[in-house]
């Protein structure tokens, strides 16, 4: 059965306001003010301590009309006076529009692998700029024989962003820069510096990095691959090392068209107004090796700054807008399957798809710097099917659905190297829960969705000590209710509400001694109308309230920072590195 969601009574609150309201609203100008946005997320480590020793500007573009056109392409080699290697690589896209201009998803690539994904704010006047810092330090490989004495050769630095100046004239202006940090790390930082999932958990950059990508995506449209359906598995070949002793495939991905809204998604069933969007709101982000299973995740629901309302994500990013999360399957269990020298495909996927998600991915090698060759095999391999349970009741266009899936997936393999026999075990237990209801002939809409996530890495010596231990508890509720009532002039006007959060917690032992135990909250509430005309991407007039809380704690390093707007403007933001004040706030 359903379980009941608490119902609302905005559309009652609607009828009575909107008559005397609507008129009026169509007639507020939008502001000609510059607006900066903002993403409130752990700096990466350094950059509030120390300027980088170097910075180098690696592409720089205007992308007007770019749907369909190859990515913009710049060659990069590295300056002989900026040292390296370093503990610290950051990636700054500073990005400006010049004009008003629908919201968009970008990447950057270097030789093909890619580095960021993104998602543009929504341009509602001239002059809105943001930009957006991540941590590549796991990238480092990409970086190394760049340099003087690590190969000395060229790179080459791809960026997309489709847009168009058909209907809307903003232009959107962006750079690309690294900065590389010199001086020590703290021990403590290296969990949270790629938001909004938990990186560099296998303490040292990886020695040698394989795109999973599209072939000559600089000449087409891009290194990303696009996947329609749930049959849809598109492959790269890969040939590792013989001496690999750890491998990580990282996966990118983003969903538009029919899928940009998929957490919201009510079940397909007889609900006639579901359309091609009522298969529910389940998916499910995999890999398989060789056409083998290997592992998978639930997306993360970043909202996309043009999706429910746009005044709830102006100034202030959704969670994981500005850089969408990526997501670790650690393949090492499976290392025999490629030590053999020849090409394998790595296969990605998305459950339940339609058209259409872009994937790509990023294969993490570490080497046998001691050995031409190691030895592997694959010890258990434990992947049951999700056990998914659909229910749906609809009359017309009313009625509610909910999905439940829930699942445990166990592999282990054993690598012999230079370090000795080390087996490693990947245990991961889901549990997802969705629900959407929709009343009143279909003009109220509430969605409750919730994942939980437990991961578990175990590296053991000899079969016998454990050598190493990473835990990642992920929690991930989405609260949404929308109502909606059809305005004067073909317009349609909205009244939202919305919870959001981010809740994860790992913990990392070596050798028996915790080495790090890390806490992060990123929460956003934030409630308000909008008066938008059908197919039309730029809003008529609205108006949002918001509060977003970034909360970190690892051992005594602690960081907070809230932001709250009122009417779209930014009232208050506060940021702190008091533990007590991330323990109370």
């Amino acid at each position: 059965m359903r379980r009941p969601i608490i119902h609302l009574p905005w559309s009652i609150l609607l009828v009575c306001t909107l008559s005397s309201a609507a008129s009026s609203l169509q007639k507020i100008p939008a502001s000609n003010l510059t607006l900066e946005h903002f993403d409130p997320t752990l700096p990466p480590a350094l950059t509030s301590q120390t300027p980088p020793k170097c910075s180098v500007l690696v592409l720089q573009h205007e992308f007007a009309n770019t749907v369909g056109e190859p990515p913009a392409i710049a060659n990069y080699s590295h300056p002989p006076e900026c040292p390296f290697p370093g503990p610290r690589v950051v990636l700054e896209l500073s990005v400006s529009a010049s004009d008003v201009q629908k919201d968009r998803i970008a990447a950057v690539w270097v030789d093909s692998a890619e580095l960021l994904r993104t998602a543009t704010p929504l341009p509602m006047s001239p002059g809105t700029f943001w930009s957006v810092q991540k941590d590549v330090t796991r990238y480092t490989a990409l970086f190394r024989r760049l340099c003087g004495g690590f190969g000395g050769g060229t790179a080459t630095v791809s960026m997309m962003l489709e847009n168009s100046n058909a209907t809307l004239p903003g232009v959107y202006s962006a750079n690309v820069t690294l900065h590389f940090y010199r001086g020590p790390l703290s021990a403590n930082r290296f969990g949270y510096v790629a938001h909004p999932t938990a990186k560099d958990i296998y303490r040292r950059p990886a020695d040698l990095i394989l795109p999973i990508s599209q072939e000559n995506g600089e000449c087409s449209s891009g290194f990303w691959f696009r996947v329609d359906n749930d049959t849809d598995i598109p492959t790269a070949a890969v040939a590792v090392p013989r001496n690999t002793r750890r491998v990580v495939l990282e996966i990118f991905a983003s969903y538009h068209a029919n899928e940009e809204f998929w957490y919201a998604n009510p079940l397909r069933s007889a609900y006639n107004g579901g359309g091609a969007y009522a298969n529910g709101g389940f998916r499910q982000i995999y890999a398989a090796v060789d056409g083998l299973f290997a592992g998978g995740h639930i997306p993360f629901a970043v909202i996309y700054p043009g999706a429910v309302n746009p005044y709830f994500w102006s100034p202030v990013a959704a969670i994981g807008a500005f850089n969408l999360p990526t997501y670790d399957i650690d393949l090492t269990p499976f290392l025999s399957m490629f030590l053999d020298g020849q090409p394998h495909e790595i296969g990605l996927g998305v459950r339940d798809s339609q058209p259409y998600w872009l994937l790509s991915g990023n294969l993490h090698l570490w080497i046998d710097a001691w050995s031409d060759a190691v030895t592997a095999g694959l010890v258990e391999y434990r992947a049951p099917p999700l056990k998914v349970n659909r229910h749906a009741e609809w009359r017309n266009s009313e009625g509610g659905s909910e999905i439940n899936a829930e699942g445990l997936v166990k592999f282990s393999g054993w690598v012999s190297s230079s370090e000795g026999n080390m087996t490693t075990t990947v245990r991961q237990k889901v549990k997802f829960r969705s629900q959407v209801e929709v009343q009143n002939r279909g003009a109220v809409t509430q969605v409750e969705l919730m994942n939980k996530e437990r991961l578990a890495v175990t590296v053991m010596r000899g079969g016998q000590q454990t050598a190493a231990r990473v835990q990642v508890f992920v929690e991930t509720p989405l609260q949404l209710q929308m109502s909606r009532v059809n305005a004067v002039g073909g317009a349609v006007f909205e009244r939202g509400r919305l919870s959001h959060q981010l809740q994860e917690t790992v913990n990392l032992n070596e050798n028996g001694q915790a080495v790090s135990f890390g806490v992060l909250m990123d929460r956003q509430d934030a409630e308000g109308s909008v008066l938008k005309r059908e197919g039309e991407a730029q809003p008529v007039w609205g108006s949002g309230n918001s509060r977003s809380s970034y909360k970190y704690r690892n051992g005594n390093s602690c960081y907070l920072r809230t932001l709250t707007t009122v009417e779209g403007v930014l009232k208050a933001d506060l940021t702190s590195a008091s533990c007590a004040a991330v323990a109370e706030a």
